[in-house]
């Protein structure tokens, strides 16, 4: 009786251990793809801005009324502001979904 208890309590710890270990590499995964996502975005803001905005706007980047690239800083404040607005989205579509039903 007390061997079956003791191989029970090792198969439990065997669970619990493989599945702290898959949440783990689950939680070390997805930071990994924020961080590679955040730094795509943050070239893909600056890159963009500098290529679109002057041909945009060549009279308001004349002026100096918008500016015609970006800072480091300024690409990181709206890919923020992109992050967090796309962190909404699916909260704004499952409430668009049940005002249908």
């Amino acid at each position: 009786m007390d061997e079956s208890r003791k191989e029970i309590e090792q198969q439990i710890a065997k669970e619990v251990e493989k599945k702290v270990t898959d949440w783990v590499t689950v939680a070390i995964t997805s930071l990994i793809q924020v961080a590679i996502m955040f730094a795509i975005s943050l070239v893909l803001f600056k890159v963009v801005w500098a290529w679109v905005v002057p041909d945009l706007f060549p009279g308001a980047v004349a002026q100096g009324l918008i500016i015609g690239d970006l800072t480091w800083l300024a690409a990181v404040k709206l890919a923020v502001l992109v992050g967090v607005l796309g962190g909404f989205s699916p909260a704004f579509t499952d409430a668009i979904k049940q005002r249908r039903v």
